[in-house]
Order: C-alpha cells, then structure tokens, then sequence
C-alpha cells in the first residue's frame, strides 16, 4: 500500500493524488485503504518516509587516488544521484508540501545531507591528512562541496535542461573546489620532502 501510494504522491503530488488511484496502484480497495490510513496525509507522510528510508549514496573512489582525480568523480556522482529521476521527484514533493508536512521536510533534506557527507567526509579528510588539500573540517568541506555540486542541478532537471549542462556543472563545481581548497605551495612541497 505505502509503495503504491508513493509512486500516484510521486507522479501527481499530494494535491493531485486522488484516494481512488492510490486504491488502485496498491491493489486494495478504499475501504482498505482508509482502515489503515484514515486520512490522505497520513498516506503521504509514511509514503514520504518510506522513500526516504531507502535512499542510499556510495562512491566508488580508488583509495589510491589523489583529490585531483576523485573530486571530479564525487562531482559527477552527486550530479547523477541529484538528478535520478526517484530523487527529483522526492524533492518536488517535499519542497511542494514544506509548508504542510514541515517536519517530513527537514527530515528528507536532513537525510540527504546526511548522505552525501557521510560517503564524501572520509575521501576529505584523507587527502587533507595527506596534505593534498588544505581543509581543517572535513564534514564541513562535504557540505561545501555537495552544495557546489547540486547547486541549480534539480531545477536544470525539472526545467528539462540536456545532461550536457549538468555534466558541466559538475565539472566546474569540482574545479572550483579543488582551486579553493589547494594546499599553499610551500607547505605541500614540504610534505613532499618529508614523505620522501
């Protein structure tokens, strides 16, 4: 029931979704429906949560890499998770009802920061460690770099721009990040010296 009910919230949002196609989607009847769901937005909060519930983000960064080469790949991996179609329609439908459902709403855009910093942090905080990037909080730089990132991606998606101008925008994101957070001159050619 939850899962047909997410996808009619998903397709036509809460205003949209009508009880008889939410019915229909999960395969029960109305009366079944509302037995365990007495009203529509009790439906779309546990809807909402259950979608939620199964997001998950990986990276799949080579331990040998430097910054150079995977925060390009961090980029273009947040870009392709932000504009999965399943993640678009999450965040049209908790930006929609923010108002409505304000808890369910900090609840999504907490769990997909969460996320995101929680697989970037650890790639930050050994290349900083490495001295290969100067960054003093690495859950910090996640959100910084996330941010950059997603910046405008979503509205690109749902205003229908070509994957083209996403890919770019991830590749300036991660260009900008790396010139921001570069180590100073000297101090990297020492950590070279010492490493030696």
């Amino acid at each position: 029931m939850v899962k047909g009910a997410a996808a009619i919230f998903l397709r036509d949002g809460y205003m949209g979704a009508s009880v008889d196609d939410i019915a229909q989607a999960a395969r029960v009847s109305k009366a079944t429906l509302y037995s365990y769901f007495p009203d529509k937005g009790l439906m779309f909060q546990e809807a909402m949560r259950a979608e939620v519930a199964r997001l998950r983000f990986t990276l799949d960064i080579d331990p040998g890499a430097g910054p150079d080469q995977g925060i390009p790949r961090i980029t273009v991996r947040i870009a392709a998770w932000m504009t999965d179609p399943l993640h678009v329609g999450l965040y049209r439908a908790h930006v929609a009802e923010a108002t409505r459902f304000a808890s369910l709403s900090k609840n999504f855009h907490g769990t997909q920061s969460r996320l995101l910093r929680d697989a970037i942090a650890p790639h930050l905080s050994r290349w900083a460690e490495g001295g290969l990037l100067a960054i003093e909080d690495a859950n910090l730089a996640a959100e910084q770099l996330v941010a950059l990132s997603g910046m405008g991606l979503r509205d690109h998606m749902l205003l229908g721009k070509p994957r083209a101008a996403i890919d770019a925008a991830a590749a300036q994101a991660a260009a900008l990040f790396l010139r921001a957070n570069a180590p100073e001159p000297r101090q990297a050619m020492q950590r070279g010296i010492r490493s030696r």
